[in-house]
This record gives structure tokens, sequence and C-alpha cells, in this order.
């Protein structure tokens, strides 16, 4: 129940509106008395003067049906009921050219007001409970951004996109759909249950005690349906791994000629998740039936029990027909607090996994006291860094590195040297483990991490371009965007020429991930991203490692004009793009072997020069 409080708990800014879906609900409940109510005069009344009473001559009762009649009205719920009805009536009777007509004019006229009240009261609850909805799925959305790398590399994306997606959904349903009748239901139930209890309280008695047998499989379909639902979209989940790995590393399925061993992948995981779902369903199916067959013979039960009381003159047609649409009236409310019960149940169990993505500790924080960071004066320096992904592997031991003030620095070695990793430490993608990064001589542990990465640019070979225009992606996050600048950084970047290409220019979308565009347009567009934010400290990470010769010429040279005056830390695998850098740092398992300038490195004979010697690089 707790992660139920706390769903509702998002509705507290709505509450205007669920006071008024709430009033709403309660007048379909006071009008839905009034509607059984009715039913006494009009089959007492309205179907022929002595309509009843010949009812009870044929039974053989003289006139103790009719003192039954006094006798139910002598409650004071059902007289206040009937009051009402009354004063209702004299005032139609005098536009209206009978009592008959009058009653039938009332009636019609609560049953207006009844379906009105429900439209106003669902209406209200609907825009309460998406609004609730749409500031959870906001806050989970928040929390995933924020969250650290630490997080996001355990979560596969489909699972997260499913907390956001399917989970929220089923939240929704609940709140939005479902929740709004507990009290609409709740309130008729109550209503109706007063009004038989009051009308006539032996046969009210004789009813309750059939009461346990209906709510016995509501409860027992309740709790295997929360098994079945997390079960289900726990399959879901996994569905939606192997669907989103496909869709993402297609070129390698298709290269490899994978698709049959991927669809099997893709049917078993779809198998696994119709048989969990299907359970749930069947689950679901069961439970209304059963309720079904056991309140239909509750009522036949009661049906028999009440021929008895009229026979011995203890009610009239009248009362009992009131009696019997009272009753039967609570079971459509009874049964959709049931399925209310199961829809309950998956919002429990959907709520569950949001908040644990919500409750997820974020890995990477600011310190308390952290300061901004102003810009880069002095250097950065990596002071004998340790860091491992898991543990007792570490990927750098005792690592040293410093990069000036304004200087080009460059990584290079083997894959899994661990240069990329230190590309991901600066920005505290994560945190180092031992020792510590300062800029100016400052921890960036004690820095705010929004002033860090603020003064940062990153261009990484796999560029990400959002399904957004030219001029949003190079001006990303920017609310007023400089025309004039904006250009001048394309031009810079060489991607101005292709973008006026296309017949709508700067305004053109580059369509999801960039596809529209080649790998060298994407990257110049980045370039261009970068210029435009112009961060002091520059992260270029094999920004041009994916591209043939003529792009990366072309993006090599949109990348020293954006080096310039800038504090840059390159990762490079072809040394050829890292000849020119102030200095060229070699690293193998985690650790610096060599430093130097380009020259410096191929004469001293050591891994750079193999290195080069393998990329045929000779000066």
């Amino acid at each position: 129940m707790r992660a139920i409080w706390r769903l509702l708990g998002y509705m507290r800014a709505h509450l205007g509106w669920v006071a008024a879906a709430v009033a709403g609900m309660a007048g379909v409940a006071f009008t839905s008395v009034l509607l059984v109510a009715l039913l006494i005069p009009v089959f007492d009344e309205v179907l022929g003067p002595g309509s009843s009473g010949a009812v009870l001559e044929h039974a053989q009762l003289g006139k103790t049906g009719a003192a039954a009649k006094a006798r139910a009205f002598e409650n004071p719920t059902v007289r206040a009921v009937q009051t009402f009805i009354e004063s209702a009536r004299e005032g139609l009777r005098r536009h209206l050219p009978n009592d008959k007509a009058a009653l039938i004019v009332l009636a019609f006229l609560v049953l207006v007001a009844k379906n009105v009240l429900n439209y106003f009261g669902h209406y209200a609850f609907y825009r309460a409970g998406l609004a609730a909805i749409k500031d959870l799925r906001d806050r989970l959305f928040d929390a995933i951004v924020k969250q650290s790398a630490y997080f996001l590399q355990q979560q596969p994306t489909a699972v997260l996109m499913s907390r956001v997606t399917n989970d929220v959904e089923q939240i929704r349903a609940f709140i939005s759909d479902t929740f709004g009748y507990l009290f609409q239901d709740g309130f008729t139930v109550i209503a109706l249950l007063v009004y038989v209890l009051s009308l006539q309280l032996h046969l009210a008695l004789v009813s309750l005690l059939v009461t346990p047998a209906i709510l016995w499989p509501v409860v027992h379909f309740a709790r295997k349906m929360r098994r079945r639902s997390h079960q289900s979209q726990e399959r879901l989940g996994e569905m939606n791994t192997v669907l989103d790995e496909v869709l993402k590393g297609y070129r390698v399925v298709q290269a490899f000629g994978m698709e049959l061993f991927e669809s099997l992948r893709f049917r078993d995981a779809t198998r696994r998740h119709f048989r969990a779902n299907l359970k749930a369903r069947k689950v679901q199916a069961l439970s209304t039936p059963v309720v079904e067959v056991v309140g239909g013979a509750a009522l036949l039960a009661l049906t028999l029990y009440a021929a008895t009381l009229i026979e011995k003159g203890q009610m009239t047609l009248g009362v009992f027909t009131s009696f019997l649409f009272a009753f039967y009236s609570m079971y459509g409310p009874v049964k959709r607090l049931n399925q209310l019960n199961l829809a309950m149940q998956m919002a429990v169990a959907s709520g569950e996994r949001v908040f644990t993505v919500m409750d997820a500790p974020v890995a990477v924080t600011d310190r308390r006291g952290a300061r901004t960071l102003p810009g880069v004066s002095k250097a950065i320096v990596f002071d004998h860094v340790t860091f491992a992904y898991e543990a007792d592997k570490p990927v750098l031991s005792d690592f040293c590195l410093t990069i000036p003030a304004g200087k080009v620095v460059a990584l290079v070695g083997a894959s899994g040297a661990g240069k990329s990793t230190v590309a991901q430490l600066l920005p505290r993608f994560w945190d180092v483990e031992a020792g510590a990064i300062t800029i100016d001589g400052v921890d960036l542990r004690d820095l705010k991490l929004a002033s860090l990465r603020d003064k940062l640019g990153l261009v990484t070979q796999e560029t990400v371009l959002f399904n957004a225009s030219f001029r949003a992606n190079i001006a990303y996050g920017q609310e007023r965007v400089d025309e004039e600048r904006l250009v001048a950084c394309a031009r810079a970047a060489f991607a101005d020429e292709f973008i006026r290409d296309f017949p709508e220019g700067y305004d053109t979308v580059a369509g999801e991930a960039g596809l529209r565009l080649s790998g060298g347009q994407r990257q110049r567009i980045a370039v261009a991203r970068a210029l435009y934010k112009n961060p002091p400290i520059l992260i270029l990470d094999e920004a041009t490692s994916a591209l043939d010769a003529e792009a990366e010429g072309i993006v090599q040279r949109a990348l020293e004009n954006l080096m310039q005056g800038r504090t840059t830390l390159v990762i490079a695998h072809r040394l050829a793009t890292v000849r020119n850098a102030d200095i060229i740092v070699v690293m193998e398992v985690g650790r610096v072997v060599e430093e130097g300038t380009h020259a410096a490195l191929l004469a001293r004979g050591g891994l750079y020069a193999r290195l080069a010697q393998l990329q045929g690089i000779t000066e």
C-alpha cells in the first residue's frame, strides 16, 4: 500500500479537481438512491390505482400490505428520501396534468441529473489523474536523466523505456480511469446499503449473509493477479531489450547473416511474454465470471426469501421492487470495485518498479559546499588515479597526467589501454576510486557538476544528433539563438555548405540519430555544436576514427579550428591525427609509459615508434 499512497501523493497538486470529482460522484450516489426509491410510487401508484392492492388481494393479505408499506416509511432514512420525492412531485404537479405525470417527469429529471453528475465527476477525476501522471512521468524522466553512468550501464535502455511508458501507463489506467470508481461506486454502495437496511431490515440482513462468499474470490484473485502482472511486465522488458539491441545493431545482424538467429531469440522472448501475459489474463478473465455466478446465486436466494415476506404481508410489491433494484444496483459497483482491486494490484507492481528507478541513489553528485569552476588558468592534473569498472579489474592504475592550460594533449595506445576511460573521468561520468583529478588545484569532486560540465565540450566517435533541425542541434539547449554566431560556427566546422544544400537549410530536420547525414557530416555538426558552446576545455574521443580519408581530412580541419585557444584532451587511434599535438602521451595497461612530442617519441624508438611504424608513419 505504500506505493499506492505515494502514487496518490501526486494528486495533491490537483486537489481542486479531485474535490469537484468527489462532489459529483457523491451526487451520483444520492441520485441512485432517489431512482430506486421512486420505484415504490411507480409500482404502487403509476401502474394503476390498486395495482399493488390487487397483488396483495391475490395473496389474501387484505390491508396488511399497506400497513407494511407504512412501517417501511417510518424509518428516518426512507422517510427523508420519500419526503424529498414528495416535495419535488408537489412542485411539478403545478405544471403537469396529474400525479402520475409528475412522478414520471421527476424520475426522468433524476435520471438526467445522475448522468450529468456522472459525466462531470469522471471528467474532473480524469483531469486530475492525467495531470498527476504527467507529473510522475516528468519526475521519472528527471531521475533517469540525472543518473550516473554507473546506473545507466546496468539498466538496459529498453527496460528504462518500459518504466517510462508501459509501467506509467498501468498506473495511469488505475489513477485516471479506475480509481475514480472507488469514490463513485463506494459512495453508491454505502448509500444503497443504508437505504436497503432502512427499507427492509430482515431482508437486508439475509442479503448480507452471502457477502463473504462474494468477497472471497475478490481477495483470492487480487493476490494472484499481482504476481502474474509482475511476471508479465518483466517478460515485456526482456522482449523490449531484444528489440532495442536488434534495431541498434541491425547492420551487424545483417552483415553476419543472423536474421534467423535474432528472429528465434525474439520469438523466445515473445513466447515467455505470451505465457506470462496469458496467465495474468486467465486470472483476470476468471475473476468476473466467478463473482457473477456467486452473486447471481445470492440474488436468486434473496428473491425466494422475499416472496415469503410478500405472502406474509410484510411488504408491498413496490417496496420489494425498490429493495430488489437497490440491491441489484449494488452489484455493478461491487463488481467494478473488484476490477478496481485487480487494477490496483497491477498499479502497485508498476509503481514499485517506477519508484525503484526514481529512488536509485545517484553515484556522482555535488558535494556539500561545492564551488563553481571559472575556467582553466593553470592545468588539469590526473594525480595517481586508479579506477575500475568492475572490482579487482582496474582500468587505470596509478595514472598520472598533466594537461597544461591552452595546450593540446593527445592520448594514444593500443585498444584497452584506458584512453577513453580518461575521457569519461574528466566530465565526472564516473568518479575515481583512488587519487584525484584537479583543475587549477581543485578536486573535480569539490566542483559543482553543472559548472564543470558547462566548461566542457565533447566530440566523440559516436556522434549524437537529435531528431530536430540543424539549427537546434548546433545550438543545443539554447533558448535564444544568435544566428550570425551559429552560421559562423557552422562555417568554421565546414558544415555550412552542405547544410545550405538542403531545401530548408538550417531548418532541415536531421532525422532520428542524424541518419539523413553521412558520418563526416554528422561529425561536422558535432564540431559546430562544440564551437557554439565555446567551452574552455575540449575532449575529442576518437572523433575521426570512423571516417574515410576524405571525410577525416575535412573533419580534422574543423577540429583544428575548434581546438584553437582551448585546453584540449585528444583520444586517438590514428597517430597521423595527433602528430601536431603539444604533448603526446602513450598509454599501456592503464599507465603512462611515454610522453613527448611526435618527433621526440619517434626518435626514442619506444612503443610510440612501433605503433607509428605499424601505421606507416616514419617521420
